[in-house]
Parts: C-alpha cells; structure tokens; sequence
C-alpha cells in the first residue's frame, strides 16, 4: 500500500495537537537496560585429575565467553563460572540442575563448556558414548546433560549451548595430543580409558547428539540452539594462551564481525556460523584432516545480539523519502469492521475527512557520500527477509488465530479487515509492509489507539472504528506481520527514524537502518525482568486494480 487512510473522528486542527501529546506519552517509555531474565553458565576445564593434555588456552576461553555472554545482554550478576578444580561430574551436573531451575520464566539463557570430550564404550548400552570430560576424570553423557538442562525447555524463551570440544582423536594420537603442525595447538579430545586407549572411533559411534536427546525430553526445536565447535569425526583445537580456535573465531563473529548477508538488518546465528568458519579456515590451513567445522542444531535463525552494522553505514540501496501526510477528498461512507467480544475502545474525538500518508518527498537529499561498497541489495528480498527474522524469533508455545476478511483487495475501493485471537495474555502489534516496499508502517498500536493488550481468548478486529486503513496501490503484494508478545515493546527507537507528529503511524524506512531498527523494535530488550516470549505470523494480502 503506497498510500494509507486514517479516518479519525476529530478536527484536522484538534488532532495534531492530540498527536503530539499521545508521541509524548511514547517517548517516555524507557525501560532498564539490563535483562535481568538473561543469564549464562560457563564452564572451562584446562587441566585435568588425569592424563589429560593441558589446554592452556581455557582461561582466555571463559573471558570471551564473558564478552560472548555480555553481548547477548547477559548483566555480570547472571554469569557463573565454574572452572578447573571446581568442575567435578557431581559439582558441573548439580550446578547446571539449579542454574535450568532457576531461569527466569520467558528469559534467556547461555551456556558455554571449554575443556577435554571424549567417546567410551558403555556396556549398559552396547555402545559408543560421548560426553564431555570432568575435572575429575568422568564423563557427562550427552543423556545426562539434557536431563540436568530439561527444566529449560519448559521455562526459558531461548537456550544457546557453546561446546568448544571434541570427540574424536582424529589425527592425534590420544597418548600425545600435542598437534604435529604446530606445537601450541593442542587437541580438544582425551579418551576415558587412563590407559590412553581408544576403544571407540567415528566409524562405529552410533548414538545420539545432545540436540536429539534435549528434543527427546521436550525441548522445541525453535526455541534452543547447540553449537559444537567440531563434526564427530573431527578435531577441535586449543591454542596456548590464546584459547580455543573456534571461540576465538565466532566471538569475534558475535561481536560484530559477522555480516548481514541477507540484507535483512539483524545477524542470525547462521550468518556467525559462516563468518567464523572462514577465520577458522583461514587461521588453520594446511591438510583436511586437521581442519573442523562449526555445526548449528537447532534455530539457526536465531539473533543472538543487536546488529550495530545499521548504524555504521547506510542502506546498498537509495534511501526511500519519509512519508508526510496530506488531505484527500472525502470517500464514501465505510461500514466499520465488526466488533469483537471486547472491542479495543476508540479515542472519542470529532469527525475530520480521511488522511493520506503518501510515501514520497521530493525535497529529500540523497546522501552526500554514498557508501564506499554498494553491493546489490534486492530490496523485496531484503524486505521480506527482515519480516522472516522476526517470525523465527517467535515461541511456538504462543499461538495466534489471524482472519482475513479478504485477502485480495481492490486499490481504492477495498479496506484492510483482520481478526485476531491469541493463546495467551500480551500485547498486540501489526506491521504493515506495503506493495511499493518503502516503509514499514506500525499500524497498530497507534497514536489514536495506545492500549494494545490483549486477554487470552478475546476477539480483536483491526483496524477499529477510529481509523481504517484502505487499499492505494500499487497493485501487488501487502505483506502484514501480527505480533502478541509476553511484554510491551519501546516505540522510542523507531520514533527517531520516522514520527511525523501529523500521522498516527510510527514507521521504519525500508533501508537498512530502518530494518535493523524495525527488528531491534520488535525483537529486542523487554522492559526488565519480563518475558521475552512470542508469536509472530506472517500474512499476505493481493492489492488489485
């Protein structure tokens, strides 16, 4: 929709007062800077109540774990560390039993495990197991860490497992795993056997990953993420003092290396997948056999962090102009949508003619410098890619019900009509990205109408009485995004991309500022505290002649 109507029942002259009040209440949304319903357990092992080789890069591993974990706005009050001495079998499972138990409800969680793994023979089973290796010699089965994590699944929004390990010798010999390349790489892999004997290799280990037993006891695969620093058959590799290599390459990743690829204004744990993988590729060159490879089970769609790539440079493509407002001719009568069990209550004010938001301004300058790269950015990709991201963020454990009334409308004759339900109590947004893909419009909540929490169960039509949103062309495709979020969201940040104090949408240009900012909006901090869980559909809708 290029152009947008709002009928409103007040004077032309009330209402941009009206609106500059209401754009008042909005700034004064600020809410606390830490998540206090983040949190993170870090685990590093460098030495060993055993045979075990020395990995002198753990300690500089759980300092980058830290940034890692502060990054994802993880405050230093919700990061535990357990290290050395201290991480027994009997201490790491008790602790991470208390840690899943405690996790805020709706929250976020981290947790990174650095040291030894290893592959035995468990006659109980009639098979091979891997596991991590304790400080003291035994061995946590992947059975044994999704037991002690399980209440995770039933509690916590998203879960992120970092396993900078591995569980094969590979080319190492398990006796002297000191790397014949370069002698300040040691091997992330020590056998069970005291001996230094092993007993399993790739070719017959046969039993589950840890992603399939935490699956197996309830966990939803949108809403966890397990990183392993190497496939099965392979080597991950310690470097003196420097840690371990793929730590070292996706915190440099998270941190604000890794590129968005998509154009889509947000970083997913992918696009730091394939960031880290080439350092890694770059930093260990030489034979195949020495090299490993960073493997994501789970959502790989996952934010970890805010992208701050969005505010470093401007969009590939020109900037769309800022949409003004300007009057149009009175339309005909429109029969108001139908109301819900518990109509959403309109702001009483006088009657004025519909108002157009017409997405052009010719007095715009483009930008003095264009950016010095201007790689191609398809910008209906990109677009749509940026609705995607918010929807893989969702919880499955939210559901939302959304009808469309019609889902082909005819341009200037037809107006926009959906009706909501959802599962559960929250907050109610809908995002509109027209079909001329300038700008993304936050239809709802607006300056006519703030309230936008909803009950479980209740019926909500949209738009209301008090305004009405009606197909302008060009014809094409609307995409619609409908959002019930645990927690309100901060309108402040798209306020300062696009708040006209004469319209009753807040909007986000569609350029890579603006979907950066459009994701950060609906996907980032909660106020503190609060939940951070979800639902997000996506809903398209033909606009005709």
């Amino acid at each position: 929709m290029t152009s947008i109507h709002s009928i409103a029942q007040c004077s032309v002259r009330t209402c941009v007062g009206i609106f500059c009040s209401l754009l008042a209440i909005f700034g004064t949304q600020v809410f606390a800077v830490e998540n206090t319903n983040r949190s993170a357990l870090i685990i590093g092992i460098g030495h060993y109540n055993g045979p075990a080789a020395d990995l002198k890069g753990v300690p500089a591993d759980i300092v980058m774990a830290k940034e890692m974990a502060r990054a994802m706005d993880i405050p230093d009050k919700n990061i535990t560390v357990i290290r050395d001495q201290e991480a027994t079998k009997k201490k790491v499972l008790e602790v991470m039993k208390s840690f899943s138990n405690k996790a805020a409800d709706g929250g976020r969680v981290f947790i990174y495990f650095s040291g030894h793994g290893t592959r035995y023979y468990n006659p109980f089973v009639n098979n091979c197991v891997e596991g991590l290796l304790t400080y003291d010699y035994e061995v946590i089965s992947n059975t044994e860490l999704a037991e002690a994590t399980k209440n995770l699944n039933k509690s916590v929004d998203k879960s992120i497992l970092l396993v900078d390990t591995c569980h094969s010798g590979g080319v190492v010999n398990t006796t002297k795993t000191r790397s014949a390349f370069n002698s300040s790489y040691v091997a992330k892999f020590a056998a069970k056997d005291r001996t230094g004997a092993e007993v399993c290799t790739p070719v017959n280990y046969k039993t589950r990953s840890l992603f399939d037993e935490t699956k197996a006891l309830g966990a939803i695969e949108e809403n966890v993420v397990f990183i392993s620093s190497a496939k099965p058959d392979e080597v991950s590799w310690d470097q003196e003092d420097l840690g371990g290599v793929a730590t070292q390459a996706l915190k440099k990743c998270l941190l604000g290396s890794a590129r968005d690829l998509n154009s889509s204004g947000a970083v997913s744990l992918e696009e730091v997948r394939q960031c880290a993988q080439d350092i890694m590729n770059k930093q260990m060159p030489g034979p195949i056999q020495i090299a490993s490879n960073i493997t994501i089970k789970g959502n790989r769609n996952l934010i970890p962090v805010v992208n701050s790539q969005t505010s470093q440079r401007d969009d590939l493509s020109s900037t769309p102009p800022a949409p003004i407002i300007q009057p149009v001719s009175e339309v005909n009568k429109v029969t108001p949508p139908v109301e819900s069990t518990k109509p959403i209550k309109p702001v009483e004010n006088k009657p004025i003619k519909p108002v157009q938001i017409v997405a052009e301004n010719q007095s715009q300058k483009p930008p003095n410098k264009p950016p010095a790269v201007q790689p191609e950015v398809n910008i209906q990709v990109a677009s749509l890619a940026t609705l995607q991201d918010v929807e893989a963020q969702r919880n499955p454990q939210r559901v939302i019900d959304v009808k469309l009334a019609k889902k082909s409308l005819k341009i200037d004759k037809d107006y926009l009509d959906l009706q909501i339900k959802s599962n559960h109590d929250g907050y109610l947004y809908l995002v509109l990205l027209g079909s001329d893909k300038k700008s993304f419009y936050v239809l709802y909540p607006n300056k006519l109408e703030q309230d936008n929490f909803i009950k479980a169960g209740q019926i909500i039509n949209l738009p209301s009485q008090s305004w009405q949103i009606k197909a302008a062309g060009p014809a094409g495709i609307d995409h619609i995004l409908v959002m019930v979020s645990d927690s309100p969201r901060d309108l402040k940040s798209l306020e300062a991309l696009g708040a006209d104090p004469n319209s009753p949408f807040v909007y986000a240009l569609n350029n890579l500022k603006g979907r950066g900012a459009l994701i950060d909006y609906l996907t980032g901090k909660t106020p503190e505290g609060k939940s951070e869980k979800f639902a997000a559909k996506i809903l398209t809708v033909s606009e005709v002649q």
